[in-house]
This record gives C-alpha cells, structure tokens and sequence, in this order.
C-alpha cells in the first residue's frame, strides 16, 4: 500500500496509424498491406499490432466473432438465445466479442455520421457499410451504450447469462 500511494498513472496515447504502420515494415518486416490492417485493428497500439501479428488464431477469432455478429443481426430470437447461451461458457471470450463488437459499433456510427475519422475493421467495410445502410446515427450511438453497459455490467458481477440474454434482445433486427 505505501508504494502504491507513491505511484503515479501516467495514460500513454496511442501513436498516430502511420507511425505503427511503419514501424511494422520496417523494424518486423510486416508486408504493408498487412501493416496497414493492424495499425487499424490496434488503433494506434504498437505491441498490439505486434500481437495481432505473431499470433494469427487472435485474428482468427476476431473474423469468427465478427461472423457471429452479423449472423445474430439477422437472427430470430430463440437462435440470439442459444448464441448467449454458448457465449457465457466461456466469459473470457464474451468480454473479447464485445470489444470486437464495440469498434465494429463505432465504425458503423463513423460511417452513418460521415465522419473522416480513420475505421478500425478495414478489412470488413461491407459489413460495415450493410449494416450502415438500415441503422441511423441514433441506433448506433445507442447499440455502444448497450456493449458498454453490458461490459459494466459483467464487471460487477451480475448474472452472466441474463445479461448476455438482454444484450441479445437489444441487437438491431436486420434484413
């Protein structure tokens, strides 16, 4: 306690996209295409980018789980309800599908408001550009405070599968 109450929090921003692009290239011999997508994807996060690439499965994951995401769009209720009822058995990985969710959220409410501000998914713009064509700005702000309230709430121990259950029900309905 006594060093704790010596620290100091120091927040790090993150670097611009094109300063973790070129440290890729250039110091790992990522191919720039490649670089350019996990500058992206770690928005600015230099050993994240440099995660994403050692690790191809955390990748993996994240297509998977942005798959996921767009099948529960269109989903009826009772399979949005078996999705929950699978993603609970694992929290580690429903906390990884809301991250995944909560910046496809912000690059779909960026596309709808016609922002110049830089997307994070690159490499699955259809999918955002599909989902942006049948929601307004609203609905987008609102599904990221839905992801970032469900997040809260399963930090505070509430229970896992209620609170997967009304994240279900609370997903746009698609075509």
């Amino acid at each position: 306690p006594t060093i704790v109450s010596r620290c100091e929090l120091i927040h790090l921003r993150p670097l611009s996209l094109e300063k973790v692009n070129q440290g890729l290239q250039n110091l790992w011999d990522i191919p720039p295409d490649q670089a350019h997508l996990l500058a992206h994807l770690s928005n600015g996060r230099p050993g994240y980018a440099l995660r994403l690439y050692q690790n191809p499965e955390i990748l993996e994951q994240r297509e998977t789980v942005i798959n996921d995401h767009q099948f529960l769009l269109t989903a009826s209720r009772v399979e949005r309800f078996n999705y929950a009822e699978n993603l609970v058995k694992d929290k580690a990985m429903l906390f990884q599908s809301l991250g995944i969710w909560l910046t496809l959220w912000r690059d779909v409410m960026l596309r709808v408001s016609g922002s110049s501000v830089p997307m994070i998914n690159l490499d699955r713009q259809a999918d955002i550009a599909q989902i942006s064509n049948q929601v307004d700005l609203l609905t987008a702000q609102e599904m990221l405070k839905i992801l970032e309230k469900t997040q809260t709430r399963l930090n505070h121990y509430t229970n896992t599968r209620l609170t997967a259950e009304v994240l279900m029900l609370n997903l746009p309905q698609l075509e």
